[in-house]
């Protein structure tokens, strides 16, 4: 099964605003967006206090090399 992409900061923070406002539990969450999987949700959640402004987080690791394009 190929790898699915990150979810958009719009999502997350949606995602977040249903279980802190609404009060909605992980399951709830996860019959309304039904493609989301359920530790993704609570992933999300718990991890929502340490993005900034919902920005995604720097990936770790080597930057990769500069070309003549980026430079």
């Amino acid at each position: 099964m190929p790898a699915r992409s990150e979810l958009t900061p719009a999502l997350r923070e949606r995602i977040c605003e249903l279980h802190s406002a609404v009060h909605w539990g992980y399951k709830r969450i996860h019959n309304r967006y039904p493609w989301i999987s359920l530790s993704t949700i609570r992933y999300t959640i718990k991890k929502e206090h340490e993005r900034r402004a919902g920005v995604t987080k720097p990936r770790s690791g080597r930057p990769k090399k500069l070309d003549a394009t980026d430079k």
